[in-house]
């Protein structure tokens, strides 16, 4: 017993990349140094907006964009993302009867730009070619309008963001990845929509809140060019 509670020990006071070998051949362990720095990528998928009360923000659509990960130290990465929504919203007058009150839809292109960490859970290895990864980071997302009729605007309100991925690492600079992000942003509706104008209810009940936190997930693929040693 003794013996075991040593040998425990040892282990424990092993750097990982000695305990990632523990037990496999260098050969054949599934564990695998990776071999570049810095990682550019290129995406596309998937964005899912979050219902809210008015239905006025921006709508779900395809997103695209590029990152940038550099390693820092062991596992660690600084992160840069920017990603671009191809969106529309709706538009309503407050000041209409209720039957009236749609006005349609109009383009609201998002922008949704941040930097951050994140963290490769298998350290500085792949495991069976994978890498699973957590990011988080903070930014602005911008939908470039004005306030509509009603007086609601999407603006350029503060994010921040949750990312787990799967890395895709096979040998060379090539690699893929999935990601699965979470947008959090709020929206800031107007005062029109609680002030009674018509016989018909208000857009929004009086006394409820004008700010609202919302996820948004996005979910998309990407095609990484690795380098840097």
């Amino acid at each position: 017993m003794i013996r075991l509670l040593a040998a425990a020990g040892l282990l424990c006071l092993l750097p990982y990349d000695a305990r990632a070998q523990v037990g496999h051949e260098p050969a054949r362990s599934p564990y695998r140094d990776l071999e570049h720095r810095q990682e550019l990528i290129f995406f596309g998928g998937q964005f899912l907006a979050a219902k809210e009360p008015a239905s006025v923000a921006p709508k779900s659509g395809p997103m695209f964009g590029v990152a940038y990960e550099l390693r820092m130290s062991g596992p660690a990465y600084f992160t840069s993302r920017i990603a671009g929504v191809l969106s529309e919203r709706n538009v309503v007058d407050p000041t209409k009867l209720l039957a009236e009150r749609a006005l349609g839809t109009q383009q609201v292109n998002l922008l949704l730009a941040e930097v951050g960490f994140a963290l490769n859970l298998t350290g500085y290895k792949s495991w069976h070619g994978v890498v699973p990864a957590l990011g988080v980071g903070a930014g602005v997302g911008t939908g470039f309008d004005k306030s509509d009729v009603g007086g609601f605007k999407f603006g350029s309100p503060f994010m921040f963001t949750v990312r787990p991925a799967l890395k895709l690492a096979p040998r060379g600079r090539w690699q893929g990845r999935i990601d699965g992000s979470n947008y959090f942003y709020r929206i800031r509706y107007p005062e029109s929509y609680f002030t009674k104008s018509t016989a018909d209810p208000t857009v929004l009940v009086p006394g409820s809140s004008r700010n609202l936190w919302r996820r948004n997930p996005g979910v998309t693929v990407g095609v990484t060019y690795s380098y840097g040693r």
